[in-house]
């Protein structure tokens, strides 16, 4: 039995309603009405030195806890409270964090996390093991959390000494390093029910400690002087409470705040403004035509690979993205540790397109300007959810360049809940989508033929050489993960069971005064904080 621990996925957010999809976790969750308690400020405060201030924004949130909180804008300010266990660099690999050392066992299943033993709470207790496996506790018992598939396949968490802890799984898997990223609370601080830790003002050991909050207006972060890289530069932190993420957008245009991350921008804009300077990035939002399987022509390899070489994907990617998106033939990143340099990916070939179609038996009618077989032309419907205006104009340039191949495709639009239901119901031949991939590394809900009945197999793609890789891909040492996935993603290129189009680029984009050293990822955008610094 595979656990679906590469599935990330809220099709009606991520792959149906949004533009694009954010990099940075879940949306807010919207049954939750209830608000943190704040800390009133009745006296105003001095207006710390503008040199020293750093200001930047986030939604209301409904609870400052780490573990709970399902906001994604809150899940960034949170890395700036609360160190992960782990740091996930940009290319998806990790390196030490709170955790110095982790070595996994395959003998064993276990894996052995050695701490640094100068880390501190911001009240001032050492950060120790027990920490570890609280908090790996609290993510089990947890209804939902960003972290839940942290804790999904441990069988037993043992502290060992102060500063070693043994987890052990249930079942061998390759991203068991990618697990450990989450952030550690203070078991003797977050003690309680649920609903109690969720009113708790923060206390984590990150470089910024919580100082006083406004109700609905702001919070105030300052820098952690024990912090264990170093105290941060900029020593002050406001938190302004802003209503959504297009709010963000609109804020930061106005110069309210100083910092945004975002996948959904308009590149010439921003490229065009002075008072800003972009630090762009890869995510793991994955743009693609999802065929049903269940159709006889898309079961075809040759056909589905005539579809990949009729599109001029990497025009798509500079008309619409203005090049800040990264052509794709897989589900893996181009950007990611995990991608093979030498796969060849795919180039625009209409000539090659045309070949295999005529090697499967199709001719090219003059008249009608198409490819037949059996006096049936060649050709599909495509669904599209209609607010989504990128992947409009992104699905009537599909159906153009086919077009010019000899295939015709029709556009049909539809609102989010109708496209929704057509695709859980399998009720399509062709739809355009995209998937938000996790940072723990699996493609079985996507393609293992065990998802078609029960899970996100939406393709209904089935087929027991992927099964076989993806198997292979998933249980592998996590040190010897990389040629796994080479042959896997090899495979994939091969077979192209959805239509892959590019991976969309992401944007840390703050005013010309924040300098230093800046080097955002894609799950915290204030990775390195530390070294960032106000120049004006």
């Amino acid at each position: 039995m595979i656990h679906k621990f590469g599935k990330v996925l809220a099709i009606f957010m991520c792959m149906v309603l949004l533009v694009g999809c954010s990099s940075f976790g879940n949306g807010k969750n919207p049954d939750v009405e209830e608000e943190i308690p704040t800390q009133e400020v009745v006296e105003e405060k001095p207006t710390p030195v503008a040199s020293k201030l750093l200001t930047i924004g986030m939604q209301n949130p409904i609870t400052l806890h780490p573990i709970y909180n399902m906001d994604k804008s809150i899940q960034q300010n949170m890395y700036l409270l609360f160190d992960t266990l782990v740091k996930i660099n940009e290319d998806g690999s990790i390196s030490p964090n709170v955790a110095q050392n982790f070595v996994y066992s395959e003998a064993d299943k276990c894996m052995r996390i050695d701490l640094r033993q100068d880390v501190k709470w911001h009240d001032g207790t050492d950060l120790t093991a027990e920490d570890v496996a609280y908090t790996l506790e609290v993510i089990q018992k947890a209804s939902e959390s960003p972290y839940k598939l942290s804790g999904q396949n441990i069988a037993n968490i043992q502290v060992v000494d102060r500063y070693t802890v043994k987890i052990y799984y249930r079942q061998a898997f390759s991203g068991a390093y990618q697990t450990l990223f989450f952030p550690v609370i203070p078991k003797h601080i977050y003690t309680g029910t649920q609903a109690e830790q969720k009113d708790l003002l923060p206390i984590g050991s990150g470089p910024y400690k919580y100082a006083e909050s406004v109700s609905h207006k702001e919070i105030t972060l300052v820098a952690n002087d024990n912090y264990f890289k170093g105290k941060p530069q900029i020593e002050t932190i406001k938190v302004m409470i802003i209503p959504d993420e297009e709010s963000l957008l609109y804020a930061f245009e106005q110069g309210l705040i100083d910092v945004i991350y975002t996948d959904v921008m308009d590149w010439g804009k921003y490229a065009k403004d002075k008072s800003a300077n972009i630090y762009e990035l890869g995510t793991s939002c994955y743009e693609f035509m999802g065929l049903n399987h269940n159709k006889p022509i898309f079961q075809n390899a040759n056909i589905r690979s005539a579809l990949v070489y009729a599109l001029d994907r990497q025009k798509m990617s500079d008309v619409y993205y203005l090049g800040h998106s990264v052509v794709t033939d897989t589900l893996i990143a181009p950007h990611s540790y995990l991608f093979d340099p030498t796969m060849q990916i795919k180039s625009y070939d209409l000539e090659k397109a045309k070949l295999l179609l005529v090697g499967e038996g199709y001719t090219y009618d003059e008249e009608t300007k198409l490819f037949v077989k059996n006096n049936i032309p060649l050709g599909f419907t495509l669904l599209v959810n209609q607010e989504n205006k990128e992947r409009v104009k992104v699905a009537e340039s599909i159906k153009k360049m086919y077009q010019e191949v000899g295939i015709e495709v029709t556009v049909e639009k539809m609102d989010a809940l109708t496209f929704k239901e057509r695709i859980y119901n399998k009720q399509f031949e062709a739809f355009l989508g995209g998937w938000k991939l996790s940072y723990i590394p699996d493609v079985t809900f996507a393609l293992h033929s065990s998802q078609i009945t029960a899970g996100d197999n939406f393709v209904s793609y089935n087929n027991p050489t992927m099964d076989s890789y993806i198997q292979e891909a998933f249980s592998a040492h996590p040190d010897k993960i990389v040629e796994a996935y080479s042959k896997l993603q090899q495979y994939i290129a091969d077979q192209n069971p959805y239509i892959s189009l590019y991976f969309k680029n992401g944007a840390l984009i703050t005013k010309k005064k924040v300098g230093g050293n800046i080097q955002p990822t894609p799950l915290n955008m204030y990775a390195n904080i530390e070294e960032w610094e106000i120049v004006d």
